[in-house]
């Protein structure tokens, strides 16, 4: 997929067609389909140099908005993560909160076809069939706040019928951070993590639960275990514990 030279890719989407489509969509109790919502969010040419990208994800992600279990392999994931990160990226610009979306996120997908290290990309079932769209900028704390200070980072979480996208990334990723997605309500599509995973999750999102979702933070620093030694029976034995630094977004 070769994109063209754009300064306002992701920077400056014109809102205004999607904001109409949704408020058409509204008033006669209609649907936006995936497919208009992509093409609504970007300007002409960047819209024709993406065409390829939905072309090939649309297939897989239509059967998951009608709610049909599947099976997906590592590039089929990665081509839903890249979809998905794309998608996301037109949603943020249309809210006008591109800005907190790094250049550098960016052009991993137009380059390499494929979401930023520092990107999560998650996919799971919405239980009922709606149209729904959360997104933001976020400040947040990772690891002690007197050393590293405040992270940006951005989330988006989408519902395209039966299915549940969620975007995170953060501009930067100390060593030791960890990636993990709700457990069994998302099921992670980047950073693949599997040859072979299956979709949907164990528990479907709900209306109530779609915000907690969309807030959760899928990148955290596990226990660290130091100095642990063994004194004998009926003994204590001491180690020190560095405690779980989690992200914790502000909204």
């Amino acid at each position: 997929m070769s994109l063209p030279h754009h300064s306002a890719l992701g920077d400056c989407q014109p809102d205004t067609r999607l904001a109409e489509s949704i408020e058409s969509a509204i008033s006669s109790r209609s649907r936006l389909s995936v497919e208009q919502y992509s093409a609504t969010t970007l300007c002409g040419s960047c819209a024709s140099a993406v065409r390829e990208l939905d072309e090939r994800a649309l297939p897989l992600v239509e059967p998951m908005v009608s709610g049909e279990a599947r099976s997906f392999d590592a590039a089929e994931q990665r081509l839903l993560a890249a979809w998905g990160a794309r998608t996301a990226y037109a949603v943020l610009g249309v809210e006008r909160k591109s800005q907190g979306v790094p250049r550098s996120h960016r052009r991993a997908l137009r380059e390499d076809e494929e979401p930023h290290e520092n990107v999560f990309v998650g996919l799971g079932r919405y239980r009922g069939s709606d149209i729904a769209v959360l997104a933001g900028r976020l400040a947040v704390r990772l690891g002690d706040p007197e050393t590293t200070g405040e992270v940006g980072a951005y989330a988006v979480a989408a519902v395209f019928g039966h299915l549940v996208l969620k975007v995170f990334g953060i501009r930067r990723r100390p060593a030791g951070t960890a990636v993990r997605p709700p457990q069994g309500e998302l099921v992670q599509f980047w950073p693949t993590s599997f040859e072979r995973t299956t979709w949907p999750p164990i528990w479907s999102v709900s209306g109530q639960t779609l915000e907690h979702v969309f807030k959760q933070v899928p990148f955290y620093r596990p226990f660290d275990y130091s100095d642990i030694r063994y004194q004998g029976p009926g003994k204590k034995i001491p180690a020190r514990r560095k405690r779980t630094e989690g992200l914790r977004g502000r909204h």
